[in-house]
């Protein structure tokens, strides 16, 4: 008859093997999601010719130093989300910069305006890693009355990689509009921010 307490200990032994090798398992699939994903990171400039700001798209919606307003871009790529560094003017004209994280975990992060919360996001990635979808609320108030716009945004490369297209839709209470915005991958020395 096999004692109990050896018994017990192999099976806690086989138990705890199998969660380290599920663990590694895990990990190691999700750094493969990670280096499959496309590559937003670089230093991008809109090409306003191949842009499409569909007139009535409510720019409103968007403050002065976000990154949908911005005509350059600096992204960089980390395990689990991007950062956005915008540049935009000031009202005394001196230039300002400003980041924003995306994040993959889910989790709602929320952008703020002068001190006001201006929209809250989250982004996911495709299946196959290569279309980004931000999904965000964004706020406006006109005359005392909150409007609530959503808007999503789905980037993808395209140009094998040169450019970045992003099709924005905005659905609110007076209808859906839709803007397509292209960037191009600027060279390093051509960058100016």
């Amino acid at each position: 008859m096999a004692n109990p307490l050896r018994v017990s200990v192999l099976l806690m032994f086989v138990f705890c093997t199998a969660g380290k090798e599920q663990d590694k398992t895990d990990r190691s699939t999700d750094s493969a999601k990670s280096a499959s994903r496309a590559d937003f990171s670089g230093e991008w400039k809109l090409n306003e010719s191949k842009s499409d700001f569909a007139g009535q798209f409510p720019l409103c919606i968007f403050g002065g130093g976000d990154r949908l307003r911005s005509k350059t871009m600096r992204i960089a790529r980390h395990a689990d989300f991007l950062t956005v560094d915008v540049a935009s003017s000031s009202l005394d004209g001196a230039l300002v910069t400003r980041q924003e994280k995306l994040t993959f975990d889910g989790k709602e992060s929320e952008t703020t305006f002068v001190g006001v919360p201006r929209a809250k996001s989250t982004a996911r990635w495709s299946d196959d890693g290569q279309t980004m979808t931000v999904t965000s609320v964004r706020s406006l108030d006109a005359n005392g009355e909150k409007l609530d716009f959503k808007v999503t945004e789905v980037w993808k490369l395209i140009n094998d990689g040169k450019s970045i297209f992003v099709q924005v839709n905005s659905t609110s209470t007076s209808g859906e509009r839709t803007m397509k915005l292209v960037y191009d991958r600027q060279r390093a020395a051509d960058y100016r921010f």
